[in-house]
């Protein structure tokens, strides 16, 4: 699926909070068919008037396939220790 067949439009968080304190002069600017011919849409007023739907970022974390193929390798250090009276 292409993004051009999605059809979405995203507002970041600051932005809508803008949009809802600002509804009557704030206005949204669409331009779709973005890759091929672009096309300015008719100006939204009040966009905050459309029900948006809330996306949430969701933090993971990732483990590369190799850290667990590979062996895994243990290197010590060697300290030079000396016993107080016994070493010298």
């Amino acid at each position: 699926m292409d993004s051009d067949s999605l059809r979405q439009t995203i507002l970041e968080n600051s932005r809508r909070r803008v949009a809802e304190d600002r509804r009557d002069c704030y206005w949204l600017y669409v331009v779709t068919s973005c890759k091929s011919e672009p096309n300015l849409q008719e100006p939204i007023k009040n966009p905050a008037r459309f029900p948006w739907h809330e996306v949430k970022k969701v933090d993971h974390y990732y483990l590369s396939v190799d850290a667990l193929t590979q062996p895994m390798q243990v290197k010590e250090l060697t300290a030079a220790y000396k016993r107080p009276g016994i070493d010298g």
